[in-house]
């Protein structure tokens, strides 16, 4: 495989299969801009598969081997795959010789020659790694950056640069972060997740160092080989007990708490009601850092994580702390991570109401609490109506009991047909399962919580036109299609403009 590099790759006829996902479709116009002649499939159409069909790229619907007739290379997403091993085109790819990879694969021969700083985690990866890319950026560092989300000031989730610097996010999920070989990386959280394709904890935390103990100790490169943990996740903590004979320079970074070890770069006095803020104190570098107020216009601890995380690696990486501190400032996220859809009267079943949408990508019990933390503290006013779509039924099982605590600062929830991604529904667990173990939680009884089953997308955006009511902030989270749910909600403001238009 080695032998269809860069070179190569470029000037060929790649067919992406899977092309709807995040990240093989920022590798899909990333080639398509580099000269190749780039086409695609997907199981199903999508935003992500119509937005690559007006930039022109040939797009079709299922698999067949016909796809491949004037291909020279076929790259896939794991995860079909993954739904099915013997899926047509990878089987017909096979029979005819051609080159046939993963586009984590075909990224990291790209990625050969340079300097590649890559964002690894459970949770808050995204964010970080579109926070550290726009730091380089407004820094003049110039770099190609591939987000697993589209970055607003992009306008899309990839970015091509002239410079040898490469910022990306990298994905643990079929070791496919392995294929990254980063000068410098963050990790930003680590606990248990894909239950689907590892079979233990131990597993899943053996898959990170070997992803750490793959960067690059040889490149010539201004800064050290460097790792960069979260001192406030206790997976990252086993990491760096396991990587303690890593030869290359390790950081810390954290929120401050009691009885918490000392990191490098600590975040401390916090804000959080009404509005996001803290101050970092740091070990080395400028002592006015201190004295500094960062202020995000996202909310929530987690993203004060993030923010400090990009802000350390950015600092390593050379970047002025006044340049990266102001880019973090200035960032109002990538799309569906806290994303705010609707901040104005809102048209429902007839009736305007008063109602804030947020699509947020949230589908680890974690992240949900998380999500609604942050949602609770940035607007206590508000009645908080929690809207979940289940991604896929071994996570649901898996995390069963964890999302019973998950939603304990919802006021409503409303539960959405799971999800299936790339697995099968054997009967492992139905979304009303969930619904009525959330139904006897202590907390959410004792506040007097509705917890409905929503069905359906459609019948869940349905759902929600007959409960919303004025002054409520909605929140709708999930990794699927549940961002369809908002579309819905919105779509009845936007044919009255219309019309009036």
């Amino acid at each position: 495989m080695k032998q269809t590099g860069y070179r190569q790759l470029k000037k060929m006829r790649l067919h992406f299969m899977g092309i709807g996902g995040q990240g093989i479709s920022a590798v899909a116009q990333m080639a398509m801009q580099a000269g190749a002649t780039v086409s695609g499939c997907d199981q199903a159409s999508s935003a992500t598969t119509k937005m690559l069909e007006r930039l022109g790229i040939p797009i079709e619907i299922g698999h067949s081997p016909t796809h491949l007739d004037e291909a020279d290379a076929l790259i896939y997403v794991p995860a079909a795959v993954a739904y099915n091993p013997n899926n047509p085109e990878l089987l017909a790819a096979r029979e005819k010789l051609l080159p046939v990879m993963t586009w984590q694969e075909m990224l990291g021969q790209w990625l050969e020659g340079y300097c590649l700083l890559s964002v690894s985690g459970v949770h808050g990866k995204g964010t970080t790694t579109a926070m550290l890319a726009l730091a380089l950026v407004d820094a003049g560092l110039d770099p190609t950056c591939e987000i697993g989300a589209v970055v607003p000031r992009f306008e899309a989730n990839y970015r091509i640069g002239q410079s040898s610097y490469f910022v990306n996010e990298a994905d643990e999920f079929n070791n496919n972060f392995w294929h990254y070989h980063p000068r410098l990386a963050v990790v930003t959280s680590i606990e248990f997740e894909h239950p689907e394709f590892f079979a233990s904890y131990d597993e899943y935390l053996a898959s990170f160092e070997h992803f750490v103990r793959g960067i690059d100790t040889t490149g010539d490169w201004p800064f050290p080989p460097t790792l960069i943990l979260n001192v406030n996740s206790p997976g990252c903590l086993e990491l760096l007990r396991r990587i303690a004979d890593w030869p290359g320079q390790v950081l810390t970074y954290g929120v401050e708490e009691e009885g918490q070890i000392e990191a490098d770069f600590v975040a401390c006095d916090l804000q959080l009601e009404g509005q996001t803020s803290f101050r970092v104190r740091a070990k080395q570098g400028p002592c006015w850092l201190a004295e500094r107020t960062i202020s995000l216009r996202l909310p929530g601890a987690h993203n004060i994580e993030n923010a400090l995380a990009a802000l350390s690696a950015a600092t390593v990486a050379g970047v002025d702390p006044t340049v990266a501190i102001e880019a973090i400032e200035s960032f109002g996220g990538i799309r569906r991570r806290f994303e705010i859809r609707n901040e104005r009267p809102l048209r429902l079943a007839g009736e305007l109401k008063d109602v804030i949408l947020v699509d947020d990508y949230a589908h680890h019990p974690t992240a949900i609490a998380r999500t609604l933390s942050a949602a609770r503290q940035r607007y206590p006013e508000r009645r908080l109506v929690a809207v979940y779509q289940p991604h896929m039924y071994s996570r649901t099982k898996t995390f069963f009991k964890q999302f019973l605590t998950a939603f304990d600062k919802a006021d409503e929830v409303i539960i959405v047909d799971i999800y299936p991604a790339r697995e099968h529904d054997t009967g492992l667990v139905h979304a009303c399962e969930l619904v009525e173990a959330l139904r006897q939680q202590p907390r959410l009884v004792q506040a007097g919580a509705q917890v409905l089953h929503g069905g359906s997308v459609k019948e869940a955006a349905q759902l929600l036109r007959r409960t919303l009511r004025s002054g409520d902030l909605a929140i709708i989270m999930g990794a699927g299609d549940i961002y369809q749910a908002t579309e819905e909600l919105l779509q009845e403001t936007r044919d009255l403009e219309e019309k009036r238009s």
